[in-house]
């Protein structure tokens, strides 16, 4: 069985990861912001050591300022409903997913805002001057950017748009979904304004954690209210960080579970982590270029892109062929439009998708060999075969 679905979620969970979930649950348990007792003092520690590992992987020096949510999908609404208001313009690239479109599009039609989408409409990349374009038009307020794609793996240059953007006066939220655990970021040399991330993608975390960076908190307005554990004197919301954002009981188990397996990438280095993907992403990039009828969707460099190789056979029905890969090979794939339609806009295919291999952590050159083979068998068949072997596996 090979898993090639990180971009949705990484699979297996590192050992480290399923022994702190469990020394949480079995040996601490306690609520870490209500109590004093020395098991929440603990669950404090070790809340305070996954929020240190992940600041360091974001290339973040005041760790206080980095935010636990439920997943990265609740970062991004919070910051989004917390900083942008009525009348505002927002800029967003081409490559968008649905977690940025949709609460856009609700904000939208709540507070009258106006949202611009800008980059190449080829590609898909935002370049300095697009930015200047933009703000010289009409002013903008902020600035959303995946920091890679989920379907055509594309990388953005994050530092050079965020100076564009800051020179306009312009904020710049990050969604560094696809990135943070697999390339190296330096979020305060790049001067970003907010960042999302996920926790249980290339952070190897477990589901049920995400979080995001705010560098300015003033620049926020908190979403969700209530007790932080301390300040209960007032109604008021505590000003402190991060307990201004991140009220009530946390999901401290998957917490801890993420700051352990964020010690090991520490541990292997974000940049070795990168150069093996590179390799894998380069072979596939290569070897997929030689199969007949192989359509691959993104940059051809693989410098420019992170382990997300969306792609096409023929005529065939990405559905089709994804379930044939499940069925006859046991490698698992993403199929269909991936929660991305602007994405599937640029590479023209709307509305039938495509077939999303993604690589990640535990991913081995065996498994992408395997993936071409498959790949090539499955393009030298005839269609109606495919089809007629997928439908009677299932």
């Amino acid at each position: 069985m090979i898993y090639l679905d990180y971009a949705a979620t990484s699979w297996p969970k590192p050992a480290s990861c399923i022994h702190a979930l469990e020394h949480f649950i079995t040996s601490v348990g306690s609520n870490p912001k209500y109590s004093l007792h020395q098991q929440a003092r603990v669950g404090e520690d070790l809340i305070d050591n996954a929020r240190k590992n992940v600041a360091k992987i974001l290339g973040v020096k005041n760790y206080s300022n980095v935010i636990f949510t439920l997943n990265a999908t609740e970062a991004l609404n919070k910051v989004l409903w917390g900083n942008v208001d009525r009348g505002h313009r927002v800029l967003a690239s081409r490559l968008e997913h649905s977690s940025v479109t949709r609460p856009l599009s609700v904000i939208k039609k709540r507070r009258r805002i106006r949202i611009e989408r800008i980059g190449d409409i080829e590609t898909g990349i935002i370049s300095p001057e697009h930015v200047y374009e933009a703000c010289r038009k009409e002013p903008a307020n902020l600035l959303v950017i995946a920091h890679a794609s989920n379907v055509t793996g594309t990388i953005q240059p994050v530092e050079q748009i965020v100076q564009a953007a800051h020179e306009n006066n312009c904020l710049v939220l990050v969604d560094a979904s696809q990135t943070a655990g697999v390339l190296p970021m330096k979020t305060d040399k790049w001067d970003v304004d907010f960042l999302a991330f996920s926790g249980h993608k290339h952070l190897l975390g477990p589901m049920g954690v995400g979080g995001f960076y705010v560098a300015d908190p003033d620049k926020l307005e908190p979403v969700i209210v209530g007790s932080a554990g301390y300040f209960d004197f007032s109604d008021e919301i505590p000003l402190d960080l991060p307990y201004r954002f991140e009220a009530g009981t946390p999901n401290a188990p998957g917490i801890a579970g993420l700051g352990a397996s964020c010690e090991g990438l520490l541990e292997k280095g974000i940049q070795n982590i990168r150069k093996d993907q590179q390799f894998l992403i380069k072979k596939i990039l290569e070897e997929f270029s030689r199969i007949p009828g192989v359509i691959v969707y993104g940059p051809s460099d693989p410098r420019m892109r992170v382990g997300v190789i969306s792609f096409n056979i023929g005529d065939l029905h990405p559905c089709e062929v994804g379930e044939y890969l499940d069925q006859k090979f046991e490698i698992m794939v993403r199929t269909g439009l991936c929660s991305c339609h602007w994405a599937n806009e640029i590479c023209g295919t709307i509305p039938d998708g495509v077939v999303r291999a993604s690589l990640g952590y535990f991913t081995k050159e065996d498994d992408v060999e395997l993936l071409i083979e498959a790949v090539g068998m499955i393009a030298t068949e005839m269609p109606r075969s495919i089809c007629s072997q997928a439908s009677q596996a299932t």
